[in-house]
């Protein structure tokens, strides 16, 4: 990989965020005018309002979760990686009134299991498991939550930013370059289990989260699947048309 971008043939690196492009030029010195952010898209037709409305009652009624709690929701496979235990632990100082759902399966999956047991939060914690089709558990929830070690630009943050839901993620998330902190999400240190705490707890009421999740939505509408290819088509026209004139 080192020497893929000290070749000198390198004419452009895709980067899906901007922290990426960062840790590229620093760790690789490519140069600047080589860089290319290029945001992933979302189907904002696919996620949107309107999922609370199919599938909120719906799928508390099948987890038993109540109609007036605060949900928080995880989407994701990799819990060690993001921040699953954070996620849980955070969430355990959180009131009766808040419900956690965790999306995605992983091989230790009972390891997390009992680590929901210890905190004393079990009860209130559901482990969904993988499912074919997320989006009745974005329109389930109020807030997502990941507060991932480390990656590069989770898709689940588009997806639920378009699905009026504010994010909570960590520093080490290209997806928080997105957000606005306290109007449409929070961000912090993976590690830091009272930052993610409080920031859980400002999310509760639900003015706080509705108001976060409409901005949320407001700033992911132009990452579309059409802009994301038009940006791309631009890059390459533009190599070409440097590639001709040398």
């Amino acid at each position: 990989e080192a020497a893929l971008f000290r070749s000198p043939r390198l004419r452009a690196v895709i980067c899906n965020s901007r922290m990426v492009k960062e840790e590229i030029r620093a760790w690789f010195s490519v140069r600047e005018d080589n860089l290319h952010v290029i945001y992933s898209g979302v189907d904002t037709a696919r996620f949107h309002p309107g999922l609370r409305g199919q599938h909120r009652a719906a799928f508390r009624g099948e987890h038993k979760i109540p109609q007036h709690a605060t949900v928080f929701l995880y989407v994701g496979a990799g819990f060690e990686r993001k921040g699953v235990a954070a996620f849980i632990k955070a969430f355990s100082t959180l009131p009766d009134t808040a419900y956690a759902v965790i999306v995605g399966d992983d091989k230790r999956r009972a390891h997390y299991v009992q680590l929901a047991n210890q905190t004393g939060a079990a009860a209130r914690i559901r482990f969904v498991g993988a499912v074919n089709d997320v989006a009745p558990a974005y329109g389930a929830a109020d807030v997502f939550v990941l507060p991932t070690l480390y990656d590069p630009f989770p898709n689940e943050i588009l997806e639920a930013m378009a699905s009026v839901l504010p994010v909570i993620t960590s520093t080490k998330s290209g997806g928080a370059e997105l957000i606005e902190p306290g109007k449409s999400g929070y961000v912090c240190d993976a590690l830091d289990l009272n930052a993610l705490a409080a920031q859980m707890r400002a999310s509760l009421p639900q003015e706080r989260h509705a108001a976060m999740g409409r901005r949320a939505r407001e700033i992911v509408l132009p990452y579309t699947f059409e802009a994301m290819s038009a940006r791309l088509r631009s890059l390459y026209e533009s190599l070409l048309q440097n590639r001709a004139a040398v």
